[in-house]
């Protein structure tokens, strides 16, 4: 009965393990979608922020007047010459653009998180928590034993054994 039970335990133990590892899988490629997401936003954003930037900022200057100007010395009359009449616009998308450098931020250091990352004692190699061999080098990963183990069964001693056993056989024959 005992190996049954612990059959049971060791397959649901598994399972629960494989879920688990489902989800933390899951859960990286909602991330990563999210980040490849907020790159994509933020370079939009670029491109919004540089077509103000030369339809408002440089508006009414020629060629010569826009190069004069961004190559000016001081920079504070570079600033004066490059007007932007659209402020409040410009910054509010380069606040969103902080914003989701700050998502991908997160985002990435969640994903290193959920994977442990590890590094293989033997050849170096980036290795995800939970797994048992390398895949580069294919060399076993020990793991860490659980801190809340369970209490080590007590050995039986011969004469206790013998004496079960003994027992057993005679309310067996009654």
């Amino acid at each position: 009965m005992a190996f049954w039970d612990e059959l049971r335990d060791r397959l649901t133990q598994g399972s629960q393990e494989a879920l688990q590892k489902t989800r933390e899988i899951a859960d990286v490629v909602t991330m990563n979608a999210e980040i490849s997401d907020s790159r994509r936003k933020i370079r939009e954003l670029y491109e919004e922020l540089g077509e103000l930037l030369v339809s408002e900022a440089f508006a009414g200057m020629t060629s010569e007047q826009i190069r004069a100007a961004l190559e000016e010395e001081n920079a504070d009359e570079a600033s004066r010459k490059i007007v932007l009449a659209n402020w409040k616009e410009f910054y509010s998308r380069v606040r969103y653009v902080r914003s989701e450098e700050e998502v991908i931020a997160l985002n990435e250091a969640r994903i290193s998180e959920l994977r442990s990352d590890m590094k293989c004692p033997k050849c170096g190699s980036r290795i995800i928590k939970g797994m048992s061999f390398c895949p580069e080098c294919g060399a076993r990963i020990m793991k860490p034993a659980p801190e809340d183990a369970a209490a080590p069964v007590k050995e039986q001693t011969a004469p206790e054994a013998e004496g079960q056993q003994s027992e057993e056989q005679t309310s067996g024959q009654e």
